[in-house]
């Protein structure tokens, strides 16, 4: 066991301490947080039946076959799109949106199409999970060095020698990374289908619990999760260590840059004009019971648009968005810089940071209920604990891989730390802070629809869970649209700022 792991096992132990002490002495109410040791009795308790190994076993075998099915498709979709640079920069903004998505209004089409089984909760995961792959292997092929692909063409390589012997190797790395994070996200959308729309699973027996104000099981399986999450996703990051190493960026990515502005644009129209032919054909093969045609979600959308409450609705989650984005952009770089600073601090704390970002998050909603109970606090603590993970571990990693001269210079020029954040960290990490806002954005907005679906009566997630609940599928579909349309709007021009940053 290293230093910095006994550290760790310092921490978290302390927190429990303190969360026992705070519920033992009573300042904490019972009916917010039970003890610890009672989770972990009555965690004890169920792991002695039949019924929660069920449950378990359903979860497991649910997120393996979504985990590994998005591993292998996203991989080969990355490869293919790293070819295709023009295809890949029209798309750029929608690949940036796509955890803003709220994909759980897909579960009725999904139940349509698989049937009421474990298909529609594996092929939610599926969805989660892919997008991480497909990043992940994209920025692994870009940072392949050019000098290698060279020499390969000077031995006369072919194709498929050169992907096994030089490109698969030198992406190893960001693959692993993309590996790690689609684990994660497997997790969340497989446990988060249970929670809400399931009748088995982990997910669904936390759900279960709170709803029946079981507190002492509800906690209970929530320490299960966590620790499982915990355990497997720290194993996964320290064998990803073992491969990391820094490249510069490939020619791929210069190449991409090419591509002018009308071609993106057409691009990008044409993207948009297969998403809604395919959406069209789905519908004619469902029916307006699973799934709203386009133009009928349209027609409501405009609808919608003319409708005072709307208008208010929209404000509400604006407003939810704008606190949680700006919680989570300032605590997080501040938090992030804090630790990119000192090594110490960033080796003890970044695995932990990296197990509750992979924990389903959305099995915390009955925690966050009984803290901040129902309203706009409720939502923003969802976007921000969403949001705020990825800014931290963005400006640390940032801080942590500058050129070592330039704290060197720092040192020789007898610089305060308040010199030294102000005129070195802070211009040399602002990039990668851009980069880091525009990543804390989607997954943000994801956080303040999942708040305003169970946390909420009022803002656009709230609207979609009501429309689900009354199968309203025309107004589950145009708020949808409207989501989409923002988060696209929003990252094309954060994509622009984040170009504009990083060639200055």
């Amino acid at each position: 066991m290293t230093r910095s792991g006994l550290q760790r096992i310092g921490i978290v132990t302390g927190l429990v301490v303190m969360c026992e002490a705070a519920c033992r002495f009573g300042w904490v109410s019972r009916h917010t947080l039970v003890p610890p040791t009672e989770m972990a009795a009555t965690l004890a308790a169920l792991m002695r039946t039949e019924d929660f190994w069920s449950q378990a076993s359903f979860t497991a075998g649910n997120i393996l076959v979504s985990f590994v099915s998005a591993v292998i498709v996203g991989f080969a979709i990355g490869v293919v799109l790293h070819r295709l640079p023009r295809t890949r920069r029209a798309i750029e903004p929608m690949i940036a949106s796509y955890y803003a998505l709220p994909f759980f209004v897909l579960y009725p089409l999904f139940i349509v199409l698989l049937g009421m089984n474990a298909l529609p909760i594996i092929f939610m995961g599926f969805l989660y999970a892919v997008m991480a792959m497909i990043t992940g292997t994209l920025t692994g092929l870009d940072r392949v060095p050019r000098i290698f692909l060279k020499l390969a063409q000077t031995y006369r390589m072919d194709r498929l020698r050169q992907a096994l012997l030089i490109q698969l190797p030198g992406a190893a790395p960001y693959v692993f990374t993309g590996v790690k994070l689609a684990f994660g996200y497997a997790i969340t959308g497989v446990i988060g289908s249970e929670f809400i729309l399931s009748n088995n699973g982990l997910g669904y027996g936390i759900a279960f619990s709170y709803n029946n104000f079981d507190d002492r099981t509800m906690y209970a399986l929530l320490v299960f999760v966590l620790v499982s999450v915990s355990i497997l996703t720290l194993v996964l990051h320290a064998a990803e260590q073992r491969v990391q190493y820094r490249a510069r960026a490939g020619a791929v990515a210069r190449a991409a840059d090419e591509v002018g502005t009308a071609g993106r644009w057409l691009g990008l129209a044409a993207c948009i004009l297969v998403i809604l032919v395919v959406w069209e054909i789905v519908f004619l093969r469902v029916g307006q019971e699973a799934v709203a045609s386009p133009l009928t979600s349209f027609r409501r959308l405009g609808i919608l648009l003319t409708q005072d409450d709307f208008w208010a609705n929209v404000a509400e989650t604006m407003r939810a968005l704008a606190l949680s984005l700006g919680l989570s952009c300032v605590v997080g770089a501040l938090v992030g810089m804090a630790l990119g600073v000192s090594k110490a601090a960033s080796d003890v704390l970044a695995p932990l940071l990296i197990a509750f970002y992979a924990m389903p998050k959305v099995t915390l909603y009955p925690v966050i209920l009984l803290f901040f109970g129902i309203g706009l606090a409720a939502k923003v603590a969802f976007g921000a604990i969403y949001g705020m993970i990825p800014m931290i571990l963005i400006t640390m990693n940032a801080i942590l891989s500058m050129n070592p001269s330039l704290r060197r210079t720092s040192q020789v020029m007898h610089l305060t730390r308040v010199q030294y954040l102000c005129t070195v960290v802070l211009p040399a990490t602002l990039p990668e802070m851009v980069s880091g806002l525009r990543i804390s954005f989607s997954i943000t907005l994801l956080g303040v629809m999942i708040g305003e679906m169970f946390a909420s009566q009022r803002g656009l997630g709230f609207m979609i869970m009501n429309s689900m609940g009354v199968n309203d599928t025309s107004t589950m579909m145009a708020v949808t649209v409207l989501i989409s349309i923002f988060a696209l709007t929003m990252n094309g021009g954060l994509m622009l700022l984040d170009t504009r940053f990083r060639r200055s």
